[in-house]
């Protein structure tokens, strides 16, 4: 029997392009049937009086949890010349595959070994070397009012956004990610893919340190929303008109430590580099293409 998604996969008369093949448009369907078809973790058990400080979890079923907070300074937007600085928690609640994230969180709980994003997820497939997850989240969009060459262009409103990742990891030291992110509300957030290769070693046996290289991708629905330029805001906004395509947006690198006090209570810190690419760093909203940020934390660990 042949199986259809209940979504239209392409707009009638649009051009096939960089993410608009079959499956994007599916994706919502697709993280439903993942979740039916979902496999259970194996959980390991390991002696924690034997185990080093910064030995990668493998923890029995349990409830685990990081409590904390980081300062950072970021662009004001992505593209912005001008940037904001702040305080935000850094959580992260887990009990066997189930998560609940905010930024970084999941990092800290991990040892630096899982960077995942922030939001509700659960592991669907693990063993040693793969491990496959689908997770819910929350994309916090964007105000006029966070930069004055913002006014008088639409709002980028807040949307759920369903995503399903991917990550390899190829020996102790060099691990690949990829995921597949989908604005489920239908807000103009489009279809996302980034994918990351990251190096991880250990400073000292406290410190430990990641190394990482990315790109992310967008389909045409995000590249408008957050790059373009509606004809209709020429009245209120000073900006030329622009539509920007979808494909490569952005390249990044990113430096992470992560340092132990004790046993329970961590510093950690992370400093990156992004580019805008294609459409992005040609559009008006876009006044730097080259944006950097900062931040650092501390954060208390149990019960691992």
């Amino acid at each position: 029997m042949k199986t259809t998604c209940p979504l239209p996969c392409r707009s009638p008369g649009q051009r096939p392009g960089f993410l608009h093949v079959a499956a994007v448009g599916c994706v919502p369907w697709l993280l439903g049937l993942a979740v039916a078809v979902a496999l259970p973790v194996q959980a390991q058990t390991t002696d924690p009086s034997t185990a080093p400080v910064n030995a990668e979890p493998t923890s029995p079923v349990a409830l685990n949890y990081v409590l904390g907070a980081a300062s950072s300074w970021n662009p004001t937007y992505t593209g912005s010349d001008k940037h904001k600085s702040g305080l935000s928690p850094v959580l992260s609640l887990q009990y066997g595959r189930y998560r609940l994230s905010s930024s970084r969180g999941n990092a800290v709980l991990n040892h630096g070994y899982d960077d995942r994003n922030s939001g509700a997820s659960a592991m669907l497939v693990e063993d040693d070397r793969f491990n496959l997850s689908a997770a819910l989240g929350i994309d916090s969009g964007r105000s006029s009012s966070d930069d004055i060459r913002l006014l008088g262009l639409p709002e980028v409103r807040s949307t759920l956004l369903g995503r399903i990742s991917a990550g390899y990891v190829f020996d102790e030291h060099w691990s690949v990610n990829t995921g597949l992110s989908q604005d489920l509300l239908g807000r103009a957030g489009g279809t996302q893919l980034g994918t990351s290769l990251r190096y991880l070693f250990d400073l000292t046996p406290r410190t430990r340190i990641g190394v990482g290289v990315g790109a992310d991708f967008a389909n045409s629905t995000y590249m408008r929303s957050h790059f373009g330029v509606p004809a209709s805001a020429s009245a209120t906004s000073p900006l030329p008109s622009f539509s920007a395509k979808g494909g490569l947006y952005s390249v990044d690198m990113s430096v992470d430590v992560m340092t132990t006090l004790s046993h329970r209570w961590v510093l950690f810190g992370s400093a990156n580099v992004s580019q805008l690419r294609g459409d992005a760093q040609r559009s008006p909203i876009t006044q730097r293409a080259t944006n950097y940020g900062v931040s650092i934390g501390l954060a208390y660990r149990c019960c691992r």
